[in-house]
């Protein structure tokens, strides 16, 4: 079947791009990258100076892409990092097979174009596995003396860590030191962009939230060169490089202000005196109380290098999400013109990062929170650079893979039906086995489109299903469960909390099939709220928490596979605990005596022997009680007592054979908070935990393995859902 979806692949996509094939080992599974394109976070960009086809582009989440087709297509090169969030790229100015990285762990190099990466952090403080202690927010380096480089410590998106801290390289990111004098920056300033004058690299320009700072001295002291702003807190520095002294910045207005204080400036005069440059550039800020989005920030730069007449600027807030460009030196500023936003259309293109490309001034590219955009024009016209779309609304990805997959189900009676659920866009629909994808939430607020969880399929109707929808907003949960009956395509509110179903992600739904079609008994899970039960296809609910020592905590439901009145739940907190229900769903008392578990993550039961359960955890301390260590447990006799039969720090993924109790697979991640973050991808056991081996195999660009779905028409294939790089499937090889 998967040869099949390849090959549906080629047939049904326009290629642009063939990558030469990559080495497999035939031991392992091959995994193909499955998705709409797009989605995520798309952090950084930058258009290589080597080849004008060739772009780079870094996620907070998703790692390092590469395209050699101008955005016509991506490869997924993660080989190396040891986290996904890219802040900043820069190739080497001379060798085209240098790259280097700023992430959140500190600055990585690549000597095969982007393929496989090092973490350089020679000088840098001691790793750390609670936080982070060199992120990266700026790196630079000398075009003159490639060798030079340097590194500016902070984060500017969440504008924390501030550290005054420079560091700077001699020998290519082998070792660092710290280069600034103590008290020559600001003790708490997070470094935002970092420039070298073209003419003396010795000169530095270094923005942070304190303004923007020169140095005369390779970074050894600083001055703050701010005459003409109306305030210090500056994001981004362009220089003009065919006139150095022809310089943009940009200015960012805090929220809740009494008035609008940020936009571009310029100075003519190598920094030492601005001026605003704000004709044609929408102004608001967002009153107290509001969201932050509201209020008009502008924050990424591009320069022409030899007409310092013409510049980008991107809008960066709720309505204003566009493209600026000056091109009489910032007198007045335009609008710039999106024609085609691909298929994420309901999601503004607010500029997180923007590049021009140093071949070509008349091709830039800039990236979102969700799309890539380009321009061969000079920012005439813009388009999507980041999926195919098809005439009659079908899309597919190009490989720039960003989504965090929350959920992959197969539909039981036809496997090339599948239904992906994704942080941030919802559900995506694919009925020919991930060759194309439409979405699926007509019918719902638009509110309920943010993600898509657990599903349930009524067997006697493969028209008819059961979805829960939402996701947390700043204003709180906003989410239900809803019904379709012409499989997925739209829907309608069924369990809300006017029908008895109280608001909160809905992490399992169970169909009973017994009684008539239209009065379904269904069970779920309600996050923080515990077991809810429906006997009427999910019109009505009633809590069905009766036993259960504390429902809001409840992490995961499995139900019997033969036995419709039996079901096990687990409570995720401070000590895990099992509950079994012989009366379908309706009282539960506990079982389990020995389980040392906490964080729970994943639940299930083995369909071929229901003894057999096993769950997912997450290491956890607590200062009165220890450690509960993460990994994955095991009973052999229905939940009462554990074993524990992989210790890993943060396990999640889980998915047990339906053919075989003993075959069972872990999806093993962590929490992109602190240095060294990746996970360690998929494992596989087939004597039910006594020994692992790993599936990582040939493809799986992602460690992230959040979800592991196992297609119960074909056992062997399975899907992984990832925390940055969508999708993949992959045939498990006898």
């Amino acid at each position: 079947m998967l040869n099949l979806v390849i090959a549906m692949l080629v047939a049904t996509v326009p290629t642009t791009v063939m990558f030469a094939a990559e080495p497999t080992d035939p031991a392992q599974p091959v995994w193909q990258d499955l998705g709409p394109g797009g989605g995520g976070w798309i952090q950084s960009i930058c258009a290589s100076p080597h080849n004008g086809d060739e772009l780079f582009v870094g996620c907070d989440v998703g790692g390092f892409y590469h395209s050699a087709d101008g955005g016509g297509s991506y490869r997924i090169w993660n080989m190396g990092l040891e986290d996904y969030f890219v802040e900043c790229i820069v190739p080497h100015p001379h060798d085209l097979q240098v790259i280097y990285l700023g992430c959140q762990s500190g600055v990585y190099k690549s000597t095969d174009r982007g393929q496989t990466w090092r973490l350089l952090r020679d000088g840098f403080p001691p790793k750390s596995t609670s936080n982070w202690t060199a992120p990266i927010g700026a790196l630079a380096i000398d075009p003159k003396r490639p060798e030079v480089l340097y590194a500016g410590i902070g984060r500017p998106r969440a504008m924390t860590f501030g550290k005054g801290a420079l560091y700077k390289s001699l020998d290519g990111g082998e070792h660092w030191r710290r280069v600034n004098s103590p008290g020559s920056l600001p003790e708490d300033a997070w470094i935002s962009d970092l420039v070298l004058d073209p003419r003396d690299s010795s000169h530095l320009y270094l923005a942070c939230q304190h303004g923007l700072y020169q140095s005369s001295n390779a970074g050894e002291t600083w001055r703050r060169a701010t005459d003409g702003m109306s305030h210090h807190h500056v994001r981004r520095v362009a220089i003009c490089t065919g006139q150095p002294d022809v310089m943009y910045a940009t200015l960012w207005t805090e929220p809740g202000r009494a008035t609008w204080q940020g936009g571009v400036y310029k100075s003519v005069d190598g920094g030492e005196r601005w001026q605003p440059c704000l004709e044609g550039l929408a102004q608001h800020v967002s009153k107290p109380g509001e969201a932050s989005q509201r209020t008009f920030n502008y924050d990424r730069l591009a320069v022409h290098p030899r007409n310092p007449d013409v510049a980008y600027v991107g809008g960066d807030g709720w309505g204003n999400s566009k493209i600026y460009k000056t091109a009489d030196g910032g007198r007045s500023w335009n609008v710039t013109n999106i024609v085609d936003r691909g298929w994420i259309d309901f999601n503004g293109p607010s500029v997180k990062c923007l590049t021009m490309s140093p071949l070509d001034p008349d091709v830039l590219y800039f990236g979102t929170s969700m799309h890539v955009f380009k321009t061969t024009d000079a920012g005439a016209t813009w388009r999507q650079a980041y999926c195919r779309t098809f005439p009659d609304g079908r899309f597919v990805g190009s490989g720039l893979e960003v989504l965090c997959s929350l959920s992959v189900t197969v539909h039981p009676a036809d496997s090339n039906r599948l239904y992906f659920g994704y942080a941030d866009v919802g559900a995506i629909v694919s009925e020919d086995g991930g060759a194309s994808f439409h979405r699926g939430v007509t019918g719902l607020d638009r509110g309920l489109h943010q993600g898509s969880l657990a599903m349930a399929f009524d067997p006697l109707d493969p028209q008819h299903c059961w979805a829960g929808f939402g996701w947390r907003s700043v204003y709180g949960w906003d989410s239900v469960i809803a019904e379709s009956r012409d499989g997925g395509y739209s829907w309608q509110k069924v369990g809300t909390p006017e029908s008895g179903l109280p608001s909160g992600l809905h992490d399992a739904i169970v169909l009973d099939a017994r009684g008539e079609p239209g009065n379904r008994k269904l069970v779920a899970i309600t996050r923080g709220h515990g077991v809810y039960r429906s006997l009427d296809s999910g019109r009505t609910w009633q809590a069905a928490n009766s036993g259960l020592e504390s429902p809001g905590l409840i992490a995961g439901l499995a139900a019997h596979p033969s036995d419709d009145d039996v079901y096990w739940c687990v409570t995720r907190g401070a000590t895990a605990t099992v509950y079994r229900s012989d009366d379908g769903a309706q009282t539960w008392r506990r079982v389990s005596r020995d389980l040392r578990a906490a964080d729970v993550r994943n639940f299930a039961v083995a369909p071929a022997d229901p003894r057999r359960l096993y769950l997912t955890a997450r290491h956890y301390y607590e200062r009165s009680r220890g450690v509960f260590a993460g990994g994955v447990y095991r009973s052999d006799d229905g939940g009462v007592t554990w074993q524990h039969v992989l210790e890993d720090r943060f396990a999640e993924g889980l998915a047990v054979d339906p053919r075989d109790a003993d075959v069972v697979y872990a999806g093993l991640t962590d929490h992109p908070y602190h240095d060294e973050s990746t996970g360690r991808g998929i494992l596989g056991s087939r004597d039910g935990g006594r020994t692992w081996t790993s599936l990582n195999g040939n493809g799986l660009t992602c460690r992230h393995v959040t979800t592991i779905t196992i297609d119960p028409n074909q056992p062997t294939r399975l899907y992984l859902g990832t925390g940055g790089n969508g999708v993949f499937v992959g045939e498990v090889p006898p």
